[in-house]
């Protein structure tokens, strides 16, 4: 079932059983008054919330007794603000999605506030909805930190802490079966290969504009203490490999023949040879970095530079 186009948000929504709002409002607001929540019950599906009203919801998610049934009433609007900055079409709600992050990357929501068949609507749409950004990916030149690429991969690093089958996602990009999808895995794969300083697609960073190549493990929102779900990182050890990396770039090249991106793709496939070396340590690294739990004031950097 495809969600992530405007006549299917009803769809969505019957899918996830958030057709009604709760007839009674239990949720116990973290701190002041309550009548947010009862203004978040009464929105209509597309209908836009007050300012500041999300952000108290935000907080009772993370720090207060959730309401299952007015959470899953409110989740699709949650995912769409989501998907809509995710997709660069609507970034008013930056703030919101911040404190988001977390109470989709608590486990206890998933386990205790949606059923099975729930949880996997909402994996279905976050991988639709990053697929569709990557589907949209052209051009493989970039100079600065707020070009598109950065937004899918952030989003595809945060996955891996919010669900546990980051292989559907993977599969599905690494299958090559939009020129985006290829155009994407060149752009993934250059982050492997070089430094930040010979990326030939990441212009390095500038101290007025930033850029260099997206760091393959940064989270969205305030993740500041989450790392990968185990079966992700167990996934990423096997796929990640010099060959199938060297297969994927292959398939990538020859799917942008007489594309506009064909020139810069072939010189990172004849690159590819001189740079083994680092590859097959990033690979074994990333794993590595994927799993460690992030803190706040720490960052890392590839030990091959």
């Amino acid at each position: 079932m495809t969600f992530n186009r405007d006549d299917s948000r009803l769809a969505f929504r019957r899918a996830l059983g958030a057709g009604r709002p709760p007839t009674e409002i239990t949720q116990q607001p973290y701190e002041g008054d309550p009548s947010y929540l009862r203004r978040l019950a009464r929105l209509q599906p597309g209908e836009r919330p007050r300012d500041g009203d999300l952000l108290a919801y935000m907080h009772d998610l993370n720090y207060a007794e959730i309401q299952s049934s007015l959470f899953v009433y409110l989740l699709p609007m949650l995912l769409e603000m989501w998907r809509n900055d995710l997709r660069g079409t609507d970034n008013s709600y930056g703030g919101v999605l911040e404190y988001f992050y977390p109470v989709l990357a608590d486990r206890k929501v998933f386990e205790l506030h949606l059923k099975p068949k729930q949880t996997n609507v909402v994996s279905e749409f976050m991988r639709q909805a990053i697929l569709e950004e990557i589907d949209d990916q052209r051009g493989l030149k970039y100079q600065g930190a707020r070009t598109r690429p950065y937004r899918w991969f952030r989003e595809l690093a945060t996955y891996g802490v919010i669900l546990p089958d980051i292989d559907r996602l993977w599969s599905a990009w690494w299958s090559m079966d939009t020129v985006g999808r290829a155009v994407a895995a060149v752009q993934y794969v250059s982050c492997l290969m070089y430094s930040k300083y010979e990326n030939p697609i990441f212009l390095p960073w500038t101290p007025n504009g930033g850029g260099g190549p997206p760091c393959l493990w940064y989270f969205a929102g305030y993740l500041y203490t989450h790392r990968w779900l185990e079966p992700n990182v167990t996934f990423l050890r096997k796929a990640l490999t010099v060959g199938s990396i060297e297969e994927v770039l292959d398939r990538a090249v020859k799917r942008l023949v007489e594309q506009p991106e064909y020139p810069i793709a072939a010189e990172v496939q004849a690159d590819f040879p001189l740079c083994t070396e680092t590859m097959a340590a990033r690979c074994a690294e990333l794993p590595r970095l994927l799993e460690i739990t992030q803190s706040p004031g720490k960052s890392f950097e590839w030990s091959t530079k």
